[in-house]
């Protein structure tokens, strides 16, 4: 996939971490953009459109990092963000 490569540290501010709801909103956003998103947590990488791959994280109150390549990757990076911050609000 062609493009940039950007990233950017988010804190998993949700009570009870990434749990199935916030792994769905977040799948659902991920699989709307046409680039490439990864989440690290240590370790851990997971593609931020395979909800079992996210949910697998187990991530509660850790500081991710957001990793978006491709096409229109730091306007994807800045939803995904937004997504964080908002603690997943719709």
């Amino acid at each position: 996939m062609g493009g940039e490569s950007v990233s950017r540290t988010v804190t998993v501010g949700l009570e009870h971490g990434l749990h199935l709801v916030p792994c769905s909103r977040l799948v659902k956003l991920a699989n709307g953009l046409s680039c490439d998103v990864r989440i690290r947590n240590g370790s851990k990488l997971a593609d931020a459109k395979n909800i079992f791959e996210l949910m697998g994280m187990a991530a509660f109150g850790d500081q991710l990092e957001v990793i978006a390549s491709g096409d229109d990757a730091e306007a994807a990076l800045a939803k995904i963000v937004q997504l964080f911050e908002s603690n997943f609000a719709e």
